[in-house]
């Protein structure tokens, strides 16, 4: 990841990154603490890591395990008695050393209950009360749950002295259902979590016409749509046009075979020459096709836009301010069916020279544009300051 300091020079900070997971580790939140320091580190100042944090796994087995016996779905993670023991982590943490700012990456449990004079800028992707049912494993939890993950993300937010979110439609949330003030909220999306992005003038817009590679890039087959995919890539070799499907983080159904598709279960973004593997899906295939169920914003929208991949998706959750119709792809309808998808993914690719490839080249555009870490990197500075000042 290259970020350029040309818009961002000025006063730098002493930061704390207060996550509870290991922020170097890129198999986790899909990279994006990872990523997020990094920017943050070149643009903005010293950054010290709090995190990965570690509360009683004595005391967290108990109270999985009298919630388990009791036969009760009782979501920990969002709980008032975690949210305790991190602010009991963090707050040893911040007496170490004197800090300007905190910034807390996906962190409402980490903040809820932390006592600090220290400014604190929180940035996340969704709130509970936009994930709660949503997600199907984010799903029927005990009312006392549901009281403690809304109390403690309204804690969360009250508390920070700036809010960051990556879509219009998480920042809706902490407007319409926790009622905070949108003068403090601001919005940022996500650049992509792949350490080497190709400048404008380096990136390769033609690729092979043989065949319409289809890449479904995602570790859940069910929420993110496997299915449709599958029957999409069926419906274009039912139209006559040479497909592939490469399915790659997950491993779909039994039932689900075909000599068109491809499947590669797993690439850790941890080893380099997995990470280089994915570079070369991203660059070698004509459209990124996730159907997705349900999605708070999704960073694999803005690897792709990257590469110049365009990117064929539902319009559901957040997915809005990372993929916008005509500029790096297009969101269909959450009901829309395979022959809908085939009919757009054909409608691009049949009209090679004068659909699809001025389609690459917005793709990149608009990636250059909204989906990078250096724009990233200037909002955030922008922030950042306003708070400071």
């Amino acid at each position: 990841m290259q970020i350029s300091l040309g818009k961002m020079i000025g006063k730098r900070y002493k930061i704390a990154l207060l996550t509870a997971v290991d922020p170097l580790d890129k198999t986790k939140l899909s990279g994006t603490t990872y990523y997020l320091y990094k920017s943050v580190q070149q643009s903005l100042g010293e950054v010290d890591l709090l995190g990965p944090a570690s509360p009683s796994r004595r005391l967290l087995f108990l109270i999985r395990g009298f919630f388990k016996l009791w036969k009760k779905n009782y979501h920990i993670e969002h709980s008032l008695i975690l949210s305790w023991q991190y602010k009991r982590f963090f707050e040893k943490k911040l007496k170490l050393k004197s800090y300007d700012l905190i910034i807390a990456s996906r962190a409402s449990t980490e903040i809820a209950l932390l006592q600090t004079t220290i400014p604190v800028i929180y940035y996340t992707d969704t709130t509970f009360d936009s994930l709660y049912n949503y997600y199907t494993w984010f799903s029927n939890f005990m009312r006392l749950s549901v009281w403690e993950g809304n109390r403690v993300e309204k804690l969360a937010l009250e508390k920070s002295a700036a809010l960051i979110f990556a879509s219009e439609w998480a920042a809706n949330s902490a407007i319409q259902h926790y009622h905070i003030n949108p003068g403090k909220i601001n919005i940022i999306p996500f650049g992509p979590n792949l350490d080497y992005i190709p400048a404008s003038h380096e990136v390769s817009y033609e690729r092979t016409r043989d065949i319409c590679r289809l890449l479904f890039l995602g570790v859940e087959w069910e929420r993110k749509g496997g299915s449709i995919a599958f029957e999409t890539m069926q419906a274009l070799k039912n139209m006559k046009i040479p497909v592939l499907l490469t399915v790659c983080g997950c491993i779909p159904p039994h039932e689900i075979k075909d000599e068109c598709l491809q499947v590669i279960p797993y690439l850790n973004k941890n080893k380099p020459e997995d990470s280089a593997r994915l570079v070369e899906l991203l660059k070698s295939h004509h459209f990124l096709l996730l159907p997705t169920r349900a999605e708070c914003f999704g960073v694999v929208f803005a690897e792709a836009s990257a590469y110049a991949l365009p990117s064929i998706t539902t319009d559901t959750g957040g997915i809005s301010s990372a993929v916008q119709d005509g500029k790096n792809g297009y969101r269909l309808r959450l009901n829309a069916q395979a022959p809908e998808y085939a009919s757009v993914i054909a409608g691009l690719f049949t009209e090679y020279e004068t659909k699809y490839l001025p389609l690459t080249k917005k793709t990149r555009e608009f990636y250059d544009r909204h989906l990078n870490w250096n724009v990233f990197a200037n909002s955030f500075r922008e922030v950042a300051d306003k708070v400071l000042s």
